[in-house]
């Protein structure tokens, strides 16, 4: 640990802390502000306190068209039906299955802590301000053996590194949380901390040379203030040296903190006179402490790898080191057609009667006049001769015109709070013209290339969060509690145990509940499924029944009919197969014996045409021996002399 991150429990808040806290501060002041604007003009109020002081002192009306919501709800709702999930896959050898039981526990982490809903409510503060964060984490408040919590975080109570510039803040050194909780809940959640200590008054001040001052002064009453402390919860990274050697114990290749390494080693040359030979190493870990006046607690960070407090950025400002969202580009011509409709609107109300030139004592009642006049069914008095030409004259005054084009620029700046977001008039379902469906359909994905930075900052946010939520699962989680995992014939609960393999290749893939992507899957399959349905078996007809836009329900009540349906068959399928399989048997044992008796037949046949040869041979023989020697026999019952 290096001397400026040296922080100790009880002690009061170190100055680098203070000086990095109002460093970062800083930076994104000018930020908060717009940030602050942004949310105004999202909730519709789109005028400052000083613009309408003006319009009512002019008696002009204050009209606001909000059309800068249905562009932000739109984006928000295409996040919404596009949800993605997050599938762990084992980083072994030949093994690129996903681990179904990591995977489930992160579906079981996401549902318990009802993730999808805080990451839309995140995302939706990316589209109006430039980001949106969530914090993960385990509450054993609720539960004793640990609540899984994704909760959204308001992003003007977080403050991060300034010299961070990758998207999501994934390079950011340190992050801060800084927001103002109750008095009674700090003191429950530090308890025996009186409020001076808890209240991180620091925060406050307007610049790093006021911290000298601010340490100087006092603190103030405890009962003084609005019953509210200032809490302040920091995460950083650090580096720390390490060494790596052989344990004389295992005989494997361990790490050693440097102090253990020490000690290891005077053992060794006291016992037997040698030393372990190390290599020194840098690591990073993560740190993160709770704050008020003094340092509340301090620790390792819940994950080693990522900070609990995720982020999703949205476009970059590259001078200012900050991120926007939507809302930014979609102010100016909203203010615009806000200003021309109210001018328009005071153009109308003013000029109904055309207005008057009147000479003074024309009426009985002056202020009767002013009031009676844009009135149709009012009488305003006059004094007598007036209509006549015998007393002072009243004329009524021309009515005014609209200015050349005042119109087209009205309609310019609302459609430019559209053009200037980039959402199209077909993913707002607004487009009136007849045109096909399909080519609706493309322009609508067309035009969702512009928004598509948007969704990858979203992605790589499930990513990193997927990385913390691993940790969770693996370190705290995995102590044998049930969860439930949906598999391909029936979902089934089973115990959560550590994995052996740490190491995990995280993929985000669309999530097949999202309304978007079952819409999408089905129609495809309708159209493949007549070709190709009779070379499917039914167990992957069943599968792919999940992206059917039935209700969640009615499938799994048709997977598990088929299921049983399958088992009550089986017995009959077994014994077809046992008599189909005595059967072919028998058949093999008949073709056995034909074939042995086939082959005795002709060996038999083939010892016989050997014996005819060989009695063929031995009378060829003869006959040829009977031509060599020819022999004359004599005649029976005679003598030669």
């Amino acid at each position: 640990m290096t001397e400026a991150t040296k922080i100790t429990k009880g002690e009061p808040v170190p100055q680098s802390f203070k000086r990095w806290y109002l460093n970062d501060r800083d930076k994104t002041e000018d930020w908060r502000k717009e940030a602050r604007e942004d949310y105004d003009f999202f909730a519709g109020r789109q005028y400052t306190d000083e613009e309408m002081a003006a319009l009512k002192d002019k008696a002009r009306p204050i009209v606001t068209f909000n059309r800068i919501g249905p562009v932000v709800d739109s984006v928000h709702g295409q996040e919404i039906g596009n949800r993605r999930e997050v599938r762990y896959i084992p980083r072994e050898e030949g093994d690129v299955k996903p681990n179904e039981i990591l995977t489930s526990a992160a579906e079981w982490f996401r549902d318990q802590s009802h993730a999808d809903d805080e990451e839309s409510d995140s995302f939706l503060d990316t589209i109006i301000c430039g980001m949106g964060w969530t914090e993960t984490r385990i509450d054993f408040e609720e539960q004793p053996d640990g609540k899984p919590v994704v909760s959204r975080v308001d992003p003007l109570e977080m403050f991060w590194d300034f010299d961070a510039r990758s998207r999501n803040l994934s390079d950011a050194r340190r992050v801060w949380r800084v927001r103002r909780v109750p008095l009674s809940e700090a003191m429950s959640m530090f308890p025996g901390k009186p409020k001076a200590e808890l209240d991180a008054t620091w925060t406050m001040v307007q610049s790093a040379a006021d911290l000298q001052r601010e340490e100087d002064t006092p603190n103030e009453d405890e009962d003084a203030g609005d019953g509210m402390v200032t809490i302040v919860h920091c995460q950083w990274v650090e580096r720390e040296s390490y060494m790596m050697a052989q344990d004389p114990l295992s005989g494997e290749v361990a790490e050693f903190t440097e102090a253990e390494f020490s000690t290891v080693n005077k053992r060794l040359k006291q016992m037997v006179g040698v030393e372990m030979q190390g290599v020194r190493k840098k690591r990073k870990v993560r740190k993160q402490a709770f704050m008020g006046d003094v340092v509340l607690s301090n620790g390792p960070a819940p994950c080693p790898y990522q900070f609990s407090f995720q982020c999703i950025t949205g476009k970059r400002d590259r001078n200012k080191g900050t991120w926007y969202g939507l809302v930014r580009a979609m102010k100016d011509p909203q203010r615009w057609a806000n200003k021309w409709l109210s001018q328009m609107m005071h153009i109308m109300n003013s000029n109904s009667k055309g207005g008057l030139l009147a000479e003074r004592g024309a009426f009985d009642d002056q202020r009767q006049a002013e009031a009676s006049w844009a009135d149709p069914s009012a009488i305003t008095w006059l004094k007598s001769g007036a209509l006549s030409g015998q007393a002072p004259a009243v004329k009524e005054k021309g009515a005014t015109q609209f200015p050349a084009g005042f119109q087209q620029l009205t309609e310019f700046a609302i459609s430019s709070i559209r053009d200037t977001s980039g959402v199209s008039v077909e993913m707002l379902g607004m487009r009136e013209a007849n045109q096909a469906a399909s080519l609706e359909y493309q322009r609508r994905q067309a035009g969702m290339t512009i928004l598509q930075p948007l969704f990858d900052s979203l992605k790589h946010y499930r990513e990193l969060q997927g990385r913390v939520m691993l940790h969770y699962i693996q370190e705290d989680l995995s102590d044998g509690r049930l969860i439930r995992i949906v598999g391909e014939a029936q979902s089934q609960y089973v115990p959560l145990v550590k994995q052996s393999t740490l190491d995990y290749d995280i993929i985000v893939e669309d999530a097949p509940t999202s309304p978007n992507q079952k819409e999408a899957t089905w129609g495809f399959l309708s159209q493949l499924l007549p070709s190709i349905a009779k070379m499917v078996p039914p167990q992957m007809l069943l599968m792919l029944m999940e992206y059917s836009p039935l209700p969640s329900a009615v499938i799994e009540k048709l997977q598990k009919a088929a299921q049983e349906m399958e088992q009550q068959q089986q017995p009959a399928q077994q014994a077809q197969q046992q008599m189909a399989m005595e059967q072919h048997q028998s058949e093999m044992a008949k073709a056995a014996s034909e074939t042995a008796e086939n082959q005795a037949g002709a060996q038999l046949d083939v010892a016989k045409a050997q014996a005819e040869d060989v009695y063929a041979s031995a009378e060829f023989a003869q006959a040829i021996q009977a031509l060599m020697n020819p022999q004359v026999p004599e005649p029976s019952g005679s003598s030669w002399q």
